[in-house]
């Protein structure tokens, strides 16, 4: 009975250690929407890095062609491994701290990923630890993390996301993206879609489709991405004026795909109460949505 009760005590704490396990898959959304696809992350076997066994994570993103056809593409490998709680990741020949479950509030990690440019200031974003707890899903307790993002000096940035045990973030992408890092371009993911995983049922906490849904090709026809303007905007969007009849409804969608304001459509659009950050605004009518990236600013 003894044995019994080690054992099971054992295989529990086990599970709780369960990054990345053969068969475990990441859904996420193009940035804002703007690519009609989908990127998703797949462990691909494990290998040894400087004596260290690791799990190696491929990235394929996912969109229409311009012949209308999927196109399908790796963009990248990514290697990491866990320890107490702890999720690594290599980056340029040493190992950054990814996410950190064991955590506690007010505690804080230097983001992976190190600036792209080695002429810029070597600072980096930071999470930092507003809250902890566990909560269950499919029937299994996990940890989980609630963070935010903050300069080196742990100023807020006006993001928050929470890291779930096994998961990672359930509101951005797998990598979070440093605001220090000299990137001129978008990341290369956008907002959590779904993960899976063996004997773990899809988990989508905040996304309403498919996990692989490509716009379809009627919107892609119709030219489904428009501008705004101002852009990056603090107080009103300004809507073209040519759209405003057609698409009588909108929404604006937050970076993990929660809906901040809807109403009707009209030719300014107020979001001087909405924190600074990225937002996806989405405009429809019955048959048809079109979609623009916006930056609020403060």
């Amino acid at each position: 009975m003894r044995l019994l009760v080690l054992f099971l005590l054992f295989s529990g704490f086990s599970y709780g250690q369960n990054w990345a396990p053969t068969g475990a898959q990441w859904h996420y959304s193009s940035y804002g929407f703007l690519q009609g696809g989908y990127v998703d992350i797949v462990y691909a076997g494990d290998t040894i890095i400087d004596g260290q066994v690791t799990k190696k994570l491929v990235k394929t993103r996912h969109i229409y062609g311009s012949a209308m056809t999927i196109n399908s593409y790796e963009i990248g490998r990514e290697y990491t491994y866990e320890e107490n709680g702890v999720v690594y990741l290599r980056y340029q020949n040493h190992w950054d701290t990814l996410y950190n479950i064991n955590a506690q509030i007010g505690d804080s990690w230097r983001m992976v990923k190190q600036p792209l440019f080695v002429n810029l200031p070597a600072q980096n974003s930071r999470l930092k630890v507003l809250a902890t707890g566990t909560k269950v899903i499919n029937n299994e307790t996990l940890k989980y993390v609630k963070v935010e993002f903050v300069d080196p000096q742990l100023n807020s940035l006006g993001f928050e996301d929470t890291i779930v045990e096994n998961i990672g973030f359930i509101g951005s992408y797998l990598l979070p993206y440093d605001m220090f890092d000299g990137s001129t371009g978008l990341p290369e993911g956008g907002p959590f879609r779904c993960y899976t995983a063996p004997n773990f049922a899809t988990y989508k906490p905040n996304y309403w489709d498919s996990c692989d849904f490509i716009v379809g090709i009627e919107e892609l026809s119709q030219n489904f991405t428009f501008q705004v303007y101002p852009n990056p905007v603090s107080v009103q969007i300004n809507i073209p004026e040519t759209l405003i009849q057609q698409y009588n409804h909108y929404r604006i969608l937050s970076n993990d795909g929660k809906v901040i304001q809807e109403g009707q459509t009209t030719a300014t659009l107020d979001v001087a109460n909405l924190p600074a950050g990225n937002y996806t605004l989405l405009i429809e009518s019955p048959t048809q949505k079109r979609f623009a990236k916006v930056l609020v600013v403060r």
